[in-house]
């Protein structure tokens, strides 16, 4: 199973190949080098492709062609593993992002290239969907929360620099579409807008939560 690191909710840029094949694409160096970065990247990519449940220290381990001995040389135990997986998503889907995406000038282009990413098929998105399943979980609801409020802050600040009346209202109804579709690519993907489709729904969206009509 392999899944693609990108810096942007967008287009991918600089892929980064997650697989949890040992010798083939996350570990670039000897299993006797391993650190925690290839867990966590590896952990990751599990809750890519089943969730958090699918986490398992032995099927890592084998997949990694590295002993149990090796996990524990860098994480106490299974919750330190998510827990260092969980920060590594957070950084990655949520930091680096909303620091890529505040790079573009004009709010009206930032808030299509968010909303264009949740068509985007990425790690990020499925890794969204599938934590979100698992909310109720003491070691990752916490953190579904705080990314939840760095998020709709992001794009509350796209609707205060548009002046936008009822701006708040606006940008909590918009996240809301947002992670609607990423529990709909995981419930249903049929049902998810495609291709010029999905272009449609973009510029509908920013019509109506910005009421442009140019």
């Amino acid at each position: 199973m392999e899944v693609h690191h990108t810096d942007t909710y967008g287009a991918c840029q600089r892929p980064e190949v997650i697989s949890i094949r040992y010798g083939m694409d996350v570990v670039a160096h000897s299993k006797d080098r391993l650190g925690p970065e290839d867990w966590t990247k590896v952990a990751l990519a599990a809750i890519a492709e089943q969730g958090a449940a699918n986490v398992s220290i032995e099927r890592l381990a084998r997949e990694l062609g590295a002993t149990k001995g090796s996990f524990y040389w860098h994480f106490k135990d299974r919750p330190a593993l998510i827990a260092a997986a969980l920060d590594r998503w957070e950084r990655d889907y949520t930091d680096r992002i909303i620091e890529r995406l505040g790079e573009i000038g004009d709010p009206r282009e930032r808030f299509r290239a968010l909303l264009e990413s949740a068509f985007v098929d990425h790690p990020g998105v499925l890794i969204d969907a599938n934590l979100l399943a698992a909310a109720d979980d003491p070691l990752i609801g916490p953190v579904l929360e705080r990314v939840a409020r760095k998020r709709l802050a992001f794009v509350d600040r796209i609707f205060a620099e548009l002046n936008a009346p009822g701006g708040s209202d606006r940008a909590l109804l918009a996240f809301s579409a947002y992670v609607g579709l990423a529990q709909l690519r995981r419930t249903a993907p049929s049902l998810t807008p495609k291709g010029k489709r999905s272009k449609t729904y973009v510029d509908h969206a920013i019509a109506w939560l910005l009421d442009d009509q140019r």
